[in-house]
C-alpha cells in the first residue's frame, strides 16, 4: 500500500492531554510509546502516545483500575498496553469497549476499538508488545518507553504480525529497496506488496520515485497483520533531506481535557487528577509532511498563587527538543501555569502553541492558605483532590483564604442529605445548597469577575445536612 501525502491535506492534530496522578515523593517519568491500532478494515491508529497506568472505562465493563496491578501481574503501579490504547482513544477521539473480568480474570476483553469490531466467536483484539505475541492481557502487561505496541483484531487463525523495513530519505529518480518480513521472529515474507510492488522470496522489493514530495509506505499480506507504516521523503539529488517536498509546518493542539465549563478559558487541574503533580502529554501530525522530529516545552506562572502577588513569570524551559510527548510536572497550590509547546520536523518546519491557564487548586490540607476550624472533619477519599476531605456536620463550621485573583471557585462534592454554606468574597455573600448528587471534584460555586487585587474568602456551614468541601481554586 502506498499513499502519496498531498502537502494541502493536513489532518486534524492529536489533543494535547493532562491527567493528574497521585503525588508521590519521586513522581516516576512518563513514557512514551509508538501505538498502533489494526483493524480488521483499516488502521485506526499509528502514532507516539505517552501514557501511564490508570483507571480506564468500558460501556460494557465499567470503571476498573489498569495499571499492572491486576491480578497482581506487577508488583508496582506502572504503564500498560490498554491504558495507553485508551489514552490514544482520548487523544484521537474514538472510543473502545468490551467487557471486564471474563473467566475471572481482572482484565478488560475488548470486543471494539473506534467502529472496527471482533465478534470473539471468531477472532479478538491480539496485543503484540515490540512485535511478539504477549503473555500477559492489556491491563497487566508492564510497557516501557520506545516499545511498539500494537493491537490488532484478527481472526484465530491469523499470527504473523508484517513488519517494514526501508529508508526514511530517498533521491528522486533512484531505485532504492524495502524489506517485509514476520516480526515476531524475522522470517522475509513473500508476496507482500508495498508500493506497488511485490516482494520476492528474501521479502524484498525494489522501488522508485520520480517525483519529490512525502510518501508513506505500508505492507499488506493476505492471512497477515498490515505492517507499520514509514513515512518517506524523495528529494532531487543536492537537495538538503526532506526539504523539496515538505513547505507546512506540524500541527500540534493543547486541551487539558477541555475547558472547565464554570470557568470558561481555563483548565482546572482536579478535572481529572488528583494532586499537585500533574502528567503533561501532547501529540502532533505532520498530515502531508515529513514527520514530527521533536518537541520543546516551557512553563510560564500566569500569577504566583493564591497568596502572592500577580505577577506572570518569564518562560522557563521544561523540555528541549526532544522526541518524547509527555512529562510530569508538580505546581504550587493556588497557581495558574501556561505551557507553550513547539513541534518540529525533519524539514524544520515548527509550529507552537500555547495553552490556556491551568490551574491547580488549594488543597483542604493547606492550613497556609485555606483556614479551617475545629468543626471541620477530615476523611480520607481516594478520588478526592489531595485524596482527603473536610465534612461539617453541624452548623457553624468556617473557614478562610486570602487570595490573589480576578475569580474563586469552590471545588468538592453535592450530598444525597447536603445542607447549607455560606459563602461570602469581600462581604458579598451566598448562600448554596449542596443536596443533590454529584462525583468527586466537581465545581460547586464560581464567584463573579472580581477586581484586580486582594480578596477574602470567607466560609460558614448553616446546618439542614452535612457540607462537603475539597478544595478551592483561584483563577486570575
Amino acid at each position: 500500500m502506498i499513499d502519496r501525502l498531498r502537502r494541502s491535506a493536513l489532518p486534524a492534530a492529536l489533543a494535547l492531554l493532562c491527567l493528574g496522578v497521585a503525588a508521590p515523593a519521586a513522581p516516576a517519568v512518563p513514557i512514551t510509546v509508538n501505538l498502533r491500532v489494526e483493524g480488521p478494515s483499516k488502521t485506526v491508529f499509528d502514532g507516539p502516545v505517552t501514557t501511564d497506568g490508570h483507571a480506564v472505562t468500558t460501556a460494557k465493563g465499567g470503571t476498573h483500575p489498569c495499571d499492572g496491578t491486576n491480578d497482581n501481574a506487577q508488583p508496582e503501579p506502572g504503564p500498560v498496553p490498554t491504558a495507553a490504547l485508551d489514552d490514544a482513544a482520548k487523544l484521537a477521539g474514538f472510543t473502545i469497549d468490551g467487557p471486564y473480568g471474563n473467566f475471572g480474570i481482572e482484565d478488560f476483553f475488548l470486543d471494539r476499538v473506534a467502529d472496527e469490531y471482533v465478534d470473539s466467536n471468531s477472532g479478538f483484539w491480539a496485543l503484540f508488545i515490540d512485535f511478539g505475541f504477549s503473555d500477559l492481557g492489556g491491563c497487566q502487561k508492564r510497557i516501557f518507553a520506545g516499545q511498539d505496541v500494537l493491537w490488532a483484531g484478527i481472526p484465530f487463525s491469523v499470527s504473523t504480525p508484517l513488519k517494514l523495513e526501508g529508508p526514511s530519505a530517498v533521491m528522486t529518480g533512484q531505485p532504492f529497496g524495502v524489506r517485509v518480513i514476520d516480526g515476531s521472529n524475522g522470517n522475509p515474507q513473500d508476496g507482500a506488496t508495498v508500493g506497488g510492488a511485490t516482494t520476492g522470496p528474501d521479502g524484498r522489493a525494489t522501488l522508485v520515485f520520480p517525483e519529490e514530495g512525502i510518501y508513506r509506505l505500508k505492507a499488506e499480506k493476505p492471512d497477515t497483520i498490515r505492517s507499520n507504516s514509514i513515512v518517506l521523503c524523495a528529494d532531487p539529488p543536492g537537495a538538503a533531506e526532506c526539504t523539496s517536498g515538505d513547505k507546512t509546518a506540524p500541527v500540534v493542539e493543547s486541551g487539558f481535557g477541555g475547558d472547565e465549563p464554570a470557568l470558561p478559558g481555563r483548565e482546572l487541574a482536579s478535572r481529572n487528577g488528583r494532586s499537585r503533580t500533574i502528567l503533561v502529554s501532547w501529540a502532533a501530525q505532520d498530515g502531508a509532511g515529513s514527520g514530527v522530529e521533536h518537541y520543546s516545552v516551557e512553563v510560564a506562572r500566569v500569577h504566583k498563587g493564591a497568596g502572592a502577588s500577580q505577577v506572570e513569570s518569564e518562560w522557563r524551559s521544561l523540555l528541549d527538543k526532544a522526541p518524547t510527548n509527555g512529562l510530569h510536572f508538580r505546581g504550587d497550590s493556588g497557581a495558574a501555569y501556561r505551557f507553550r509547546i513547539t513541534a518540529t520536523d525533519r524539514a524544520l518546519n515548527s509550529a507552537t502553541i500555547v495553552t490556556n491557564p491551568v490551574l491547580i487548586p488549594v488543597d483542604d490540607r493547606d492550613r497556609r492558605l485555606l483556614r479551617l476550624s475545629r468543626a471541620w472533619k477530615r476523611s480520607r477519599v481516594g478520588r478526592a483532590w489531595g485524596r482527603t476531605v473536610v465534612r461539617a456536620a453541624d452548623a457553624g463550621a468556617t473557614g478562610r483564604m486570602r487570595f490573589r485573583g480576578r475569580q474563586v471557585a469552590l471545588i468538592g462534592r453535592e450530598l444525597r442529605r447536603g445542607g447549607r454554606l455560606r459563602v461570602m468574597v469581600d462581604g458579598r455573600s451566598r448562600t448554596l445548597r449542596t443536596r443533590g448528587r454529584s462525583g468527586h471534584r466537581d465545581v460547586l460555586w464560581v464567584s463573579r469577575r472580581l477586581r484586580a487585587g486582594s480578596h477574602t474568602l470567607r466560609l460558614r456551614s448553616l446546618g439542614g445536612g452535612p457540607v462537603e468541601l475539597d478544595a478551592v481554586v483561584v483563577s486570575p
